[in-house]
């Protein structure tokens, strides 16, 4: 009987110490409502940072499926922030016991036919940092700032009257393609999905043809 009680005693020791021990990061956690800072900066692949890209803090319910046998996201919730000249953002997460999965996206809204939708370009798992309590700090490189570059360069050369129409009710082209005359320019827009190529010349709308659409991969 003796052994018993001091096998019982230890166990109950080392059960106090592994309380104690936890009992910080349990306290860390926030409460239901309370609100997760999330702060950063976003990277181009040579460090220079990178300004005006819409950065998003995705919370959804992960859940493991029996009938697709694997883990399952749903009810993603989100929140944004734009980085500034710094290429800095912050951004902030009411705390809400439901989700379970975070993920940051960062990104550069792309126009397409119905309306602009981001175009995420890096993903970021913080659902581990966000079990040890906030704040919850990240550094995030774009690896293809390249794609950012050549989406701004477009859209700073749409400024004729039909160019802005055709832009707003297609989005951004799939390609472009640009022929200098002598006296004139000719450019021509691809639209592979949507099976039309629009040609400008100067600017103006002077052709729409359609075609067989080709879905791309």
């Amino acid at each position: 009987m003796p052994h018993r009680r001091t096998a019982a005693r230890t166990l109950a020791g080392l059960l106090l110490v592994a309380l104690a021990a936890a009992a910080p990061v349990l306290a860390a956690r926030p409460a239901a409502g309370e609100k997760v800072e999330v702060t950063g900066l976003v990277t181009g692949p040579d460090g220079a940072p990178l300004p005006n890209l819409r950065v998003a803090l995705e919370a959804s319910r992960s859940t493991w499926s029996f009938r697709e046998l694997q883990r399952t996201k749903k009810d993603a919730r989100r929140v944004a922030a734009t980085t500034n000249a710094r290429g800095e953002f912050a951004l902030a997460w009411p705390r809400d016991r439901y989700y379970n999965h975070f993920e940051l996206l960062v990104g550069v809204p792309v126009r397409r036919p119905g309306g602009e939708r981001l175009e995420v370009l890096e993903r970021v798992d913080l659902t581990s940092r966000f079990e040890q309590g906030g704040p919850v700090v990240a550094t995030v490189t774009v690896q293809n700032a390249a794609f950012i570059a050549k989406l701004r360069q477009f859209v700073a050369q749409v400024q004729s009257a039909d160019e802005q129409r055709v832009y707003a009710a297609m989005g951004k082209p799939d390609q472009v393609q640009v022929v200098n005359h002598p006296d004139h320019r000719e450019t021509a827009w691809w639209f592979f999905e949507s099976g039309k190529v629009y040609r400008f010349r100067d600017g103006r709308l002077t052709q729409v043809t359609p075609f067989e659409p080709v879905r791309q991969f």
